[in-house]
C-alpha cells in the first residue's frame, strides 16, 4: 500500500525492458459446455404494447402514485411495490447459474452492461434478454451510499416512515443536487415515490435504447421483477454469459461481426445516415487538425485516455491521477509521434488544485484534455447528446480512419469498442484479477471448456484454503481455443490478495483509493456548496452539556485529521472516513452508537495540537465557538469547520492522497509493451483483410500467428557496439553494457527465477504423475470411467481419453519447459555473477575507463533488453490451474 514511487518523469531505461510475449497468455476456464441452451423467453405482443404505451404515459403513472400517496400516506408503499409496479413485467426466469443458458438478464442500474449485452444480442440471435428492476434494491442501494457517505436525514420524517427511509431520501436528494432535508412532508413523499418509481423508469429507457440504439427486436427484451434476495436471483444470473455467447463469433469472424455490430448501431434509411453523420462529425473533429495531405500518407496516430469519474460507491474503478500522468509519460517516452487526448469525463471538476500540479509538472503539455471530453454532450453536438450507440460509432470510424488505442480503468464504455476491434489497454487491480477480473479477461485469454470442483488431498479428502474456502480444480475437456481479441490487453496494478490463488477472498486495498476519492469529493461540496452552512441547524439549543462536549470533540478530531500526513493508501482513506464520520458525530453528539463505532474503528487521534494562526492554537478556536451563545453555536462552529476544511494546507494534502496511488516500473514497462501488443494486432488485421493468406476466412487464430512472428522482430535489439568496451562484449552471455547496480538487480531476478522454475517443475511433475496413475488405474481417466458409468456413446468416450493422453503429453510437455527454464535461469545467473567478480578484481583506473565508456555507449544506444526467464503463465500449466470461471 505505501507509495514510495516519486512524481517525477519516470526514467525511459524502465522502458527498455518492455518485452512483447504474445504466447504466454493464460487460459481462462469455463465451467460449461460450450455448447449454448438457445432461449424461447419471448415478450408478448401483449406486453410490448403495454410497456411502449408505459413509457409514453410514465408521468401519468407517476401523479397517481404521489396522489394515491397523499391520500393514503406511507402503507401505500406497500402496495406499490407488492401489486402495481409487480404486476406490469414478468417473473425472473431460471439460470441456476448454469453459463451455456441463454436468456440473459440485467438489472435497470447496471449501465455498464449495456455494452457487451446488446453485442451478445446482435451476434447471437439465440440470445434474449431481461431488464429486471427492484424497487427494494434502490433502496438498499441508497442506504449504502448513506452509510458509506455519513449522510444521514436531519430533518422531521413524515409520520409512517422508517429511519432507513429518510436517509434514502437524503442520499436521493443530495445526488438530485438538492438539499438532504425536504421542505415539507408531501415534498418528502413525493421524493420517496420517485425512489421507489425509478427502478421501473430505467428499466423502460433501458429496453427502448436496446431497441432504438442497437435494433434489438422487441419481442427478445423482457422486463421483470425481482423482490428476492440477491442469492436467489441475483448472484445466480452469472453475468460473463453476455461474454461467452458474443465472443466466440467475435473470434472466428472479426471483421464480420464488426460489421453485423456496427450495421445495428448505425440503422437504416435516413435515420441511419443521421446517425453515422453525428457520429462521423466526432471522429472529424479529432482528425481535422493531423489529417495528413495525402491518401497515401501513414493515418494519424491517437492515444484516447480514459477519464472515469463518478466518485460513488463505484469509485474503485474511477480514473487514477497519478496513472493517467504516468500513461501520459509512457506514451510521451515510448511513442511521441501519438497525439494523446483524453476522454469520458472531467477529472478535473471540482479540483482545480490537482488541475494546477498538472499544470505546473508539464503533465498536460501537448495533450488535447478538450476535444473529447464529454465528448457526448449536447452543447459539442448541435444541442442534442449523443446516443451511446453513436458513441461507439465515433470511436468505430476514428479506428478506420486513424492509428488509435484506448486506454482507461476497467469499465463498461470501453466496452463497445472493444467488441469494434478498437485497440484497447486496460488497468486493473491486482485484487480483483481472479474475481470481477476473469470476465473481461475472456477477451483477450485463450478458452477451455470444462468442469470446476473441489480439489481433494491424497488421501481422498476435499482440500480447503486457510480461510476455509474450498480448493477448487478445473477438468478441462476439449481443445484450447485461442483468444477472442488480440487487440486487447491488462495492466495489473497494486497490492495482490493475501494468498492470489485464494480468489474468493475479499479485496481491502483496492477500495481505499475509492474511499479517498469519495471522501474528498464530499467534504469539498460541503465546502464549496453551502453544506456546512446548512449543518448549522442542526445543532440543537437544547442540548445536555455532555452532549455539547462531546459535539465539540469531534470538531477537535477533524482538525487533528486534516493535518495528518500520509505515505499510505490505507491511512489516507482513514483520513476520510473518520472526518465523514466525525462529521455525523458532531450533528448527533448523543447517538452513543456513533460514537463507540468512531472509537472501535480506531479513528480517535491524540496528542498535541498545532497552531491555528500562529498565536492562538487550534483547540482555543473551537472551544471559543463551543463557548457562544447556545443559538449561535451551529454558526460560530461550521465557520470554524469552514476555515479548517477549506484550508490551502488541507487541500494540498488532498491532491497529495489522490495521487498516492501509482504504476511501478514493471507495471508502465507492461503498459508500454501492450501498447505496442494491441495497435500491432490492429494492424495486422487491417493487412490480412477478411481472406486469410490461407484462403480461409480470417480468425482471430490467422491474427495470433502472424503476431508471434511481427513482434518478436519490432523489439530486435539494436547493435550497441560493444567491442569498444573489450573483447569480451562479443561472446553471447557478456554483461559489460549494463551497470553494476542493473547487474545485481538482473541477478536477483533470475536467481528468483530459477528457483521458482525448480519449485513449479516438481509441482507439475507431481500432477503428471497422478494424471498417468489416474489413467492408468481407470483405463482413461476419471471423466472416461464417468462416461462409461453414464452409458455414454461409445464417440464420445473416445473423445474423451483422446483428450487424456492430450492433457498426459501436455504435462509431460510442460515439466520438460519449465525445468530446461529454471536450468537457462541458473546458468544466466552464475553468468552475471562471473562478471560482477571480474568488475570487482579490476583496479580503480581500470573500473573507472569501463564505466566511462558505458555512459558514452548509454547516450548513443539502447541495450538491449534481457530476456527474462519467465515463470510459466496460467495457459502454459496441466488443466486444472488457471483461472476458473
Amino acid at each position: 500500500m505505501e507509495n514510495d514511487t516519486s512524481t517525477s518523469s519516470p526514467p525511459f531505461e524502465i522502458f527498455r525492458t518492455s518485452e512483447v510475449h504474445y504466447e504466454h497468455l493464460p487460459v481462462s476456464e469455463i465451467s460449461a459446455s460450450g455448447q449454448g441452451i438457445p432461449s424461447d423467453l419471448f415478450a408478448s405482443r401483449e406486453k410490448i404494447s403495454e410497456w411502449d404505451t408505459l413509457e409514453r404515459t410514465f408521468g401519468e403513472l407517476s401523479r397517481h402514485v404521489k396522489e394515491q400517496v397523499a391520500t393514503a400516506g406511507p402503507r401505500f408503499f406497500q402496495q406499490l411495490k407488492g401489486q402495481e409496479l409487480r404486476n406490469l413485467a414478468y417473473e425472473p426466469s431460471f439460470v441456476g447459474g448454469q453459463l451455456d443458458r441463454k436468456n440473459l438478464r440485467m438489472y435497470e442500474w447496471q449501465r455498464g452492461e449495456l455494452y457487451i449485452h446488446s453485442a451478445a444480442l446482435i451476434l447471437d440471435p439465440e440470445t434474449t434478454l431481461e431488464v429486471t428492476y427492484e424497487p427494494e434494491g434502490r433502496i438498499n442501494r441508497l442506504l449504502q451510499e448513506s452509510d458509506h457517505r455519513k449522510i444521514t436525514y436531519l430533518g422531521e420524517l413524515p409520520n409512517g416512515v422508517s429511519q432507513d427511509e429518510g436517509n434514502a431520501v437524503a442520499v436521493w436528494r443530495t445526488q438530485q443536487g438538492k438539499s438532504t432535508a425536504a421542505a415539507s412532508d408531501a415534498e418528502f413523499l413525493d421524493d420517496l415515490s420517485d425512489i421507489y418509481l425509478d427502478p421501473l423508469r430505467e428499466a423502460l429507457a433501458t429496453r427502448r435504447r436496446f431497441i432504438d440504439e442497437y435494433s434489438i427486436e422487441p419481442h427478445r427484451i423482457r422486463l421483470s421483477y425481482d423482490n428476492q434476495p440477491y442469492e436467489v436471483n441475483y448472484t445466480k444470473t452469472k453475468f460473463r454469459r453476455a461474454h461467452l455467447h458474443a465472443l466466440p463469433v467475435i473470434r472466428e469472424a472479426p471483421l464480420a461481426a464488426r460489421e453485423s455490430i456496427v450495421a445495428s448501431m448505425r440503422g437504416t434509411g435516413e435515420f441511419g445516415a443521421r446517425r453515422e453523420a453525428r457520429a462521423r462529425a466526432v471522429a472529424n473533429r479529432v482528425t481535422q487538425a493531423d489529417r495528413p495531405d495525402t491518401a497515401a500518407a501513414t493515418p494519424s496516430k491517437y492515444a484516447l485516455l480514459w477519464v472515469r469519474d463518478n466518485r460513488d460507491l463505484g469509485a474503485f474503478m474511477d480514473t487514477k491521477p497519478e496513472i493517467l500522468k504516468q500513461s501520459i509519460e509512457a506514451l510521451r517516452a515510448t511513442d511521441p509521434d501519438r497525439k494523446i487526448l483524453l476522454i469520458g469525463d472531467n477529472l478535473f471538476k471540482g479540483r482545480p488544485e490537482l488541475f494546477s500540479a498538472f499544470q505546473d509538472e508539464g503533465v498536460l503539455d501537448g495533450v488535447d484534455s478538450e476535444t473529447l471530453i464529454r465528448f457526448w454532450a449536447a452543447e459539442k453536438n448541435d444541442g442534442t447528446a449523443l446516443t451511446h450507440g453513436e458513441q461507439a460509432l465515433a470511436l468505430h470510424y476514428l479506428n478506420t480512419d486513424a492509428d488509435i488505442v484506448q486506454v482507461g480503468i476497467e469499465s463498461g464504455a470501453l466496452e463497445s469498442a472493444i467488441c469494434l476491434g478498437v485497440p484497447t489497454v486496460y488497468f486493473q487491480a491486482n485484487e480483483h484479477v481472479a474475481d470481477k477480473g476473469t470476465r473481461w479477461q475472456l477477451y483477450w485469454a485463450k478458452w477451455s471448456y470444462g468442469e470446476s470442483r473441489v480439489a481433494e488431498e491424497a488421501d481422498g479428502s476435499k482440500k480447503f484454503f486457510a480461510s476455509g474456502r474450498p480448493v477448487k480444480r478445473f477438468d478441462r475437456s476439449g481443445e484450447i481455443y485461442p483468444p477472442a481479441l488480440m487487440t486487447v490487453r491488462r495492466v495489473e496494478f497494486g497490492p495482490d490478495l493475501p494468498d492470489p490463488a485464494d480468489t474468493e477472498a475479499e479485496p481491502i486495498t483496492v477500495y481505499y483509493p475509492a474511499n479517498i476519492t469519495v471522501g474528498i469529493d464530499q467534504i469539498s461540496t460541503l465546502v464549496e456548496s453551502g453544506g456546512l452552512t446548512d449543518m448549522a441547524r442542526a445543532f440543537d439549543q437544547e442540548w445536555s452539556e455532555t452532549a455539547w462536549h462531546t459535539s465539540e470533540y469531534y470538531v477537535d478530531q477533524i482538525h487533528r485529521w486534516t493535518r495528518v500526513e500520509t505515505t499510505d493508501w490505507e491511512v489516507a482513506a482513514r483520513r476520510y472516513e473518520a472526518i465523514t464520520h466525525a462529521l455525523n458525530g458532531m450533528v448527533h453528539p448523543g447517538d452513543d452508537a456513533v460514537r463507540h463505532a468512531y472509537e472501535n474503528a480506531g479513528y480517535h487521534l491524540a496528542g498535541p495540537q498545532g497552531q491555528a494562526d500562529g498565536s492562538r492554537t487550534a483547540s482555543d478556536e473551537i472551544s471559543a465557538a463551543y463557548h457562544t451563545a447556545p443559538q449561535d453555536r451551529g454558526t460560530a462552529v461550521t465557520a470554524i469547520l469552514h476555515g479548517m476544511l477549506g484550508d490551502d494546507g488541507f487541500k494540498a494534502r488532498c491532491v497529495h492522497d489522490l495521487r498516492l496511488v501509482a504504476l511501478s516500473d514493471e507495471e508502465q514497462a507492461k503498459f508500454v509493451s501492450s501498447v505496442i501488443e494491441v495497435t500491432a494486432a490492429n494492424n495486422v488485421l487491417r493487412e490480412i483483410g477478411k481472406i486469410a493468406p490461407d484462403g480461409s476466412p480470417t480468425t482471430s487464430r490467422h491474427i495470433a500467428e502472424a503476431l508471434s512472428g511481427l513482434l518478436p522482430q519490432q523489439h530486435e535489439p539494436a547493435s550497441v557496439g560493444r567491442e569498444e568496451l573489450s573483447a569480451r562484449t562479443d561472446k553471447p552471455d557478456s554483461w559489460a553494457a549494463y551497470s553494476d547496480a542493473q547487474l545485481t538487480v538482473f541477478q536477483e531476478r533470475t536467481q528468483r527465477a530459477a528457483i521458482q522454475a525448480g519449485e513449479r517443475a516438481r509441482e507439475l511433475d507431481q500432477q503428471h504423475a497422478a494424471l498417468r496413475t489416474a489413467f492408468e488405474e481407470q483405463d482413461g481417466g476419471p471423466v472416461v470411467a464417468q462416461l462409461r458409468a453414464q452409458g455414454a456413446a461409445p464417440e464420445l468416450i473416445e473423445r474423451a481419453r483422446d483428450a487424456a493422453v492430450q492433457d498426459i503429453a501436455y504435462a509431460a510437455q510442460t515439466v520438460v519447459e519449465t525445468r530446461t527454464a529454471g536450468e537457462a535461469a541458473a546458468v544466466r545467473s552464475q553468468a552475471i555473477g562471473s562478471e560482477l567478480q571480474r568488475r570487482a578484481a579490476l583496479s580503480p583506473q581500470q573500473r573507472q575507463t569501463e564505466e566511462l565508456a558505458r555512459q558514452a555507449l548509454a547516450a548513443q544506444h539502447t541495450p538491449p533488453p534481457l530476456a527474462a526467464t519467465r515463470r510459466p503463465e496460467p495457459g502454459q500449466q496441466t488443466p486444472g490451474h488457471g483461472q476458473s470461471l
